[in-house]
């Protein structure tokens, strides 16, 4: 096992991370998401400082996005590869309708919309993306009082990351099912 360390918000941290796996292991197979913020708790769209929004953006999505378009070059010359983009239920429109934590909102958002459209740019080239909802979990963001243990907030990332070829792409899933965001 080979431990890298990584900061998301830095794109030379990001590009020595993907160098040092691609240099160790030849290539990478699967990238999932993971990193995460949330910032705005308890704020007000209206009240949410701007940096707040920026910093959530900057892990949640611009990150996310960074990463991707390091690894998906490799991918796409072996013609196989998979990312799973781990998002949230508040990354769906109808969740848009109650008030709070519009940084986060947004950036899972965009989260969505982001594997939607790398998605269709990569279609036919092996390279599969997907988003996934993993639920409330118990971890440090979700709490001790959280409904799903890490295993289960787990399973449908693992599910995406091993998806076979003619698997789907672009979707955003919840318990290994496709639903509508």
């Amino acid at each position: 096992m080979q431990i890298v360390q990584l900061d998301v918000q830095d794109g030379d941290s990001a590009g020595n991370a993907v160098t040092q796996l691609q240099s160790r292991w030849g290539r990478i197979d699967v990238l999932v998401n993971n990193a995460g913020v949330y910032l705005d708790e308890g704020v007000s769209g209206v009240s949410v400082p701007i940096e707040v929004v920026e910093d959530t953006f900057q892990t949640n999505l611009i990150g996310a996005l960074r990463l991707s378009q390091l690894v998906i070059p490799a991918m796409r010359k072996v013609r196989y590869g998979r990312i799973v983009n781990v998002s949230s239920g508040y990354g769906v429109c109808d969740a848009m309708d109650s008030g709070g934590v519009l940084a986060y909102k947004l950036s899972k958002l965009g989260l969505n919309a982001m594997t939607r459209v790398l998605a269709a740019e990569l279609k036919g080239s092996g390279v599969l993306l997907n988003a996934v909802d993993p639920g409330w979990v118990r971890t440090r963001m979700g709490g001790r009082s959280a409904t799903r243990s890490p295993r289960q907030g787990a399973e449908t990332a693992i599910y995406l990351a091993t998806l076979p070829v003619n698997g789907p792409t672009g979707g955003f899933f919840r318990d290994k099912r496709q639903v509508l965001w």
